[in-house]
């Protein structure tokens, strides 16, 4: 195994620059997923890695080798596509040895490590099938196999469950992660599935437009989210964001004109300064309180056990949801009366950029 450096990456497509000085660090044995909406550039930098991208600027070094110009047979790694890329005309046993056989390894050595692959992915029973006698599923489980029996020293993977059925990704995110207990490979993991990211990642990278924004485990940037766009990229349903200006005595006005307590700041801005007040649905409380504003229920989602209320308040004011557990006394029409702690908020200045509370 080894660790993963990237620096000062730049990737140009002609005059379009995708990636903009990206600077990466993944420790031996990581688990690291980069997330971002489409056309971020994080497939792009997960191809330089991989050596099928020539990279603009920067480099790449694996372990304690700069594999910058060498080629992808070359640098260690074994990648898993979006679309599995079998071979339909081999068994899966075939497909999985196919990149021991061009190596030239021995039949012996390839037999074993084809077999200890199907063994920690359960797929004994498959080895004999053509990939189109498979579901997606299984075909997953054989791309991986086939990356697994290279004993790479980083694997990588190119949103590797867009393909599958709601189910079947849940199913197989438990799988990814029961496979980096066994394996402990150093993995580098695109998608652009906030949930991907939260339940299967160490660290999480989150892009946008070709640079990086924040960087930090799953629940770091849950909770202390950098900027707006990281805030309300991770989390469902996500992050309520208010705009807000600041008056006297600790608390600001929401559009609508009704006031809330703020959290304490490192440097409290002067009355007046707009900004905007994060909370997350699951963090506002429903029910009498001293400072509770009255909302009206527009809608709601009931999701089994869960339902989530979206609701309006005075003119102006921004909608909100709020999520909790459906016990079935909630109508839409309704006027519910709404808690927001100051400890729950998150503050962001005009540039949308957190803003530091005391004792952070």
């Amino acid at each position: 195994m080894a660790g993963l450096l990237i620096e000062r990456a730049r990737k140009n497509f002609g005059a379009t620059e995708v990636l903009k000085g990206i600077s990466i660090e993944v420790a031996d044995g990581e688990f690291t997923v980069i997330v971002g909406p489409s056309g971020c550039g994080k497939s792009t930098l997960l191809r330089a890695v991989a050596g099928l991208e020539e990279l603009t600027d920067g480099r790449v070094v694996i372990g304690d080798r700069d594999v910058t110009g060498l080629a992808p047979s070359q640098r260690g790694i074994a990648m898993v596509f979006q679309s599995y890329a079998l071979y339909p005309h081999l068994s899966v046993y075939e497909n999985m040895a196919f990149g021991l056989r061009i190596a030239k390894a021995g039949k012996a050595a390839t037999d074993a490590a084809v077999r200890r692959a199907a063994a920690i992915l359960n797929i004994e029973a498959l080895l004999d099938r053509k990939p189109a006698a498979l579901s997606g599923g299984q075909r997953q489980r054989v791309a991986i196999g086939r990356a697994i029996v290279r004993q790479p020293q980083i694997f990588l993977f190119d949103e590797p469950l867009s393909n599958l059925d709601a189910d079947l990704r849940v199913r197989m995110r438990y799988e990814f992660a029961e496979l980096h207990r066994q394996l402990g490979t150093t993995t580098l993991y695109v998608t652009h599935d906030q949930v991907e990211a939260m339940t299967l990642a160490d660290r999480i990278i989150v892009m946008r437009d070709g640079r990086i924004e924040q960087v930090g485990t799953p629940r770091d940037l849950y909770a202390r989210p950098a900027n707006i766009f990281v805030a309300q990229f991770l989390g469902t349903p996500r992050m309520n964001i208010l705009p807000a200006t600041v008056v006297e005595n600790g608390r600001a006005a929401l559009a609508g004109g009704r006031s809330i307590a703020l959290p304490r700041l490192s440097a409290p801005p002067p009355a007046g300064t707009p900004l905007s007040i994060g909370i997350r649905p699951e963090d506002i409380a429903v029910g009498d309180a001293p400072d509770a504003l009255p909302f009206i229920i527009r809608f709601i989602e009931r999701l089994g056990g869960l339902a989530t209320l979206h609701l309006g308040g005075r003119d102006g004011d921004a909608p909100i949801a709020c999520q909790l557990r459906d016990d079935g006394s909630f109508d839409e029409g309704d006027t519910v009366a709404l808690s927001f702690a100051p400890a729950h908020l998150h503050l962001f200045g005009a540039d949308g950029n957190a803003l530091e509370t005391a004792g952070e």
